[in-house]
């Protein structure tokens, strides 16, 4: 039987904040929430649209990035100072799904966006993740799942979190101001999330606070377009410095030691292919940042 939901687009902060600390669901393009919804993943009464908060700007001021929370993904990929400075944003935004799907989505649904995994997605079955006893996923057919050991291995799908991990940014929401690294957490027993928003709180912009010398952005998916990344890499060079991350190998957007990248992500006994995959991907994208 479909659900009914409560409806609003918010105008003002303090409303968005009510609605959300009341167990509504906040709402950017809607193209990953709403097929939770009909899943009955997340349950609620009120959806909280935020389009109407003026959070949609994208702009590039003293080589510094904003990125506003419901800008939507397609005109990140398309934006011409984003493109000539912070390319990897660029080139990770115009890999993300369809054209029609980057039209909709947005800058903090793609970042808050669920983990990927069949089992939890599934509309009959209660997995770990989803407050149940097993991860279905460790018992049976774990093949794109993720590297790291844990309760749940399900992985993060976000290549926009993978391009602004690597750049150092940070993510700001209506109570506070922390690296965007620290919006992510691995779930727990007594917190299946894999997000650090309290109750009430939502993403309003990220950040970037300088662009890179050189980077790139890697990935591998079943296809070209309409496809997650089973596995991707940014990487950012500053300097000497080397900054790695990673989707699609655990459950939240994961930055990589540079020195021993593959560390913590033995895999499980279907997972050695994405390994191999990881490695041969970390080895491409420190090529392509390599000095001139």
């Amino acid at each position: 039987m479909s659900r009914l939901w409560t409806y609003e687009r918010v105008g003002n902060a303090a409303r968005a904040e009510q609605l959300l600390a009341g167990g509504g669901r906040a709402l950017g393009g809607g193209t990953d929430l709403l097929t939770q919804l009909d899943r009955g993943i997340g349950d609620t009464e009120t959806v909280v649209d935020l389009r109407g908060l003026g959070l949609d700007g994208i702009v590039v001021e003293d080589g510094r990035l904003r990125l506003g929370a419901t800008a939507r993904i397609a005109d990140v990929a398309r934006h011409a100072e984003v493109a000539a400075l912070f390319g990897l944003l660029a080139e990770c935004a115009g890999s993300i799904g369809s054209q029609q799907l980057r039209e909709m989505g947005t800058v903090a649904g793609n970042l808050c966006q669920q983990p990927r995994c069949w089992y939890f997605r599934h509309p009959d079955l209660r997995c770990w993740l989803r407050g149940g006893d097993t991860c279905y996923a460790q018992i049976g057919d774990h093949r794109k799942h993720g590297l790291e050991p844990g309760d749940c291995i399900s992985v993060a799908p976000s290549d926009l979190a993978a391009g602004l991990l690597a750049l150092g940014a940070e993510v700001e929401t209506n109570r506070r101001s922390m690296p965007l690294a620290e919006l992510y957490r691995r779930p727990s027993e007594d917190d299946r999330s894999t997000l650090t928003l309290e109750p009430g709180e939502y993403v309003t912009q990220a950040t970037v606070p300088r662009p890179a010398d050189k980077s790139a952005y890697v990935r591998v998916g079943e296809r070209a377009a309409w496809s997650f990344a089973l596995a991707g890499v940014a990487a950012a060079r500053f300097g000497d410095e080397h900054r790695l991350a990673a989707i699609g190998v655990a459950n939240v957007p994961r930055l990589l030691d540079p020195a021993d990248p593959l560390a913590g992500l033995p895999g499980l006994e279907m997972t050695a292919w994405k390994r191999r995959l990881l490695s041969t991907l970390v080895d491409d994208a420190v090529a392509a940042i390599a000095a001139d």
